[in-house]
């Protein structure tokens, strides 16, 4: 409620008495002045007619008429300074008052009943009293509504962290099997010489290959989120990238029976070369799925001297005006009501998006219905000389020969899978289920291993509890944590330790050269 401020008639101020005098002397003053300079003229005219010879008594006669005069017109003047001053009172309490409601202050008059202002000073206190009262709903109103929208705003944060825990146990629980299939697929390869056998488990490596591509968009959007992605800026050689592209997806156009066109640029940018690698591979992956005939184009050419745009063309279905905007929204996915599979979870342009914000461009689209769609990148241009593509040393078939190597799984599947994949690559490996098992292991007082593989989520302890006893009894032994657990606060708190982090479900390729780069010396 609203204080209520009680206006008083008062004194004027000084500033009002100054304002006050001004008027009371030019309209009270002065006329009566100029009256009674009038009369004294026509009062003398008259004594100087009835005495026309007696100058002396004339003149005593001008004198009594001029002073009575006077005195006449102070007492008048000094009457009316009274009234001005009386009357003036709560002309100022009413200008006071309506001053206040002005500021938003609830006032209230004194009405005076017998003053032909009371009308009016009643019409202030109701209008004060209708504008408290309508203040005060509005109060009322704009705090109920606070109060509703802080509890939706709750709700909305509440269901946003069961989202993010959900998404976080449902990835891990799905990529422990395709975390197995993947290191037993690879194992069938390696050692399959028929060549039916072979084409069924390359069917199945395919099959796996699509879902990690969907894990691994879940896995960036949640490293995005976390803020756990940093963009290393260098000179990079785009046609080496583009060769990248040309190799992940010419396989897979050939037998949708479309052309993919990569032309050769001797172009170097200032990116980060992962980055852009993920931003192209996507937009080509996005292209030859929603291309149904004819094919996609991936090209750059130099824009002014100092930057380079970067574009993949396609023929697809294009995107109608009004779907623009929104395609770069996560889980967005334009002519796919049914929510195809096949087509992806909708992450591939918002993770191109983010990646391009990162490196300090945006991505532009340009499509037409029908016809097809252009995504474009622009990137600041380097100005070097194309460099001879280094020669690749050719693989060794036991590249971890003579290596022992703990693995920590609590999962038996996963264990035997990484355990065959390991061996076949020439390691001696010793497996556990937990935290207990190494311990009882480091009682034993065997050997220090060369590497310790473990999973971060077991059902007694974790990988970082292993790690901590290993290196407490060996000393620094390196370390690769592996989890499927794609909540962005757990990434950052896994990236923050320092120790290597694969991410399941990975390649047998991303896993050799996982172990290599964490064995490497620092």
């Amino acid at each position: 409620m609203s204080e209520v401020s009680e206006a008083r008639p008062s004194s004027p101020t000084p500033h009002d008495r100054s304002a006050l005098l001004r008027l009371w002397a030019v309209r009270v003053v002065i006329p009566l002045a100029v009256a009674v300079t009038v009369a004294f003229c026509l009062l003398a005219y008259a004594a100087k007619l009835a005495l026309p010879g007696d100058g002396a008594a004339l003149l005593a006669i001008l004198w009594r008429i001029a002073l009575l005069l006077l005195l006449a017109l102070a007492v008048v003047a000094a009457i009316g300074w009274s009234i001005a001053v009386r009357a003036s009172r709560p002309v100022m309490a009413l200008t006071d008052a309506i001053e206040s409601l002005g500021r938003g202050e609830q006032v209230r008059l004194q009405v005076d009943e017998d003053a032909l202002l009371g009308r009016l000073q009643r019409g202030v206190n109701d209008a004060s009293q209708a504008l408290a009262g309508a203040r005060n709903r509005m109060q009322s109103e704009l705090g109920r509504t606070a109060i509703e929208l802080a509890d939706k705003n709750n709700r909305l944060e509440a269901a946003s962290q069961s989202r993010a825990r959900f998404l976080a146990a449902a990835s891990h629980d799905l990529r422990q099997p395709l975390y197995a299939l993947t290191l037993f697929s690879s194992a069938l390869r390696a050692g399959e010489t028929d060549p039916d056998k072979l084409t069924r488990v390359m069917h199945i490596e395919e099959c796996v290959s699509s879902l990690d591509q969907l894990f691994s968009e879940l896995l960036d959007l949640s490293r995005l989120e976390a803020g756990v992605m940093h963009a290393a800026i260098g000179d990079v050689r785009l046609d080496g990238v583009f060769d990248e592209v040309s190799r992940n997806f010419r396989i897979l156009a050939e037998s949708r029976g479309l052309r993919l066109i990569v032309r050769k640029t001797d172009a170097w940018v200032r990116t980060d070369r992962t980055m852009l690698a993920r931003i192209l591979n996507n937009l080509v992956s996005n292209a030859l799925r929603y291309t149904e005939s004819g094919g996609v184009l991936v090209a750059a050419r130099a824009r002014g001297r100092d930057q380079v745009l970067i574009q993949v063309w396609d023929t697809g279905i294009g995107i109608a005006p009004h779907h623009q905007a929104e395609v770069f929204d996560e889980f967005v996915q334009v002519d796919n009501p049914g929510r195809d599979g096949a087509r992806g979870l909708g992450l591939g342009l918002a993770l191109v998006q983010r990646c391009a914000t990162l490196l300090g461009t945006s991505v532009q689209l340009r499509s037409t219905p029908g016809r097809g769609s252009c995504f474009s990148v622009l990137l600041p241009r380097m100005e070097r000389l194309a460099a001879q593509r280094p020669v690749a040393p050719a693989p060794s078939a036991a590249p971890l020969s003579g290596r022992r190597i703990l693995v920590v799984d609590d999962d038996a599947s996963v264990r035997e899978a990484l355990a065959a994949r390991l061996e076949a690559w020439g390691a001696s490996v010793t497996s556990f289920d937990g935290l207990q098992g190494v311990r009882d292991w480091l009682d034993a007082d065997h050997a220090r291993p060369d590497m310790l593989l473990t999973d971060q989520q077991l059902s007694a302890g974790n990988g970082l509890q292993v790690i901590a006893a290993l290196r407490e009894r060996h000393g620094a032994v390196p370390a690769l944590l592996v989890t499927g657990n794609t909540a962005p606060a757990e990434i950052a708190r896994l990236v923050a330790t320092g120790v290597p982090v694969l991410h399941k479900p990975f390649s047998a390729e991303a896993l050799l050269a996982a172990i290599e780069k964490a064995a490497a010396p620092a």
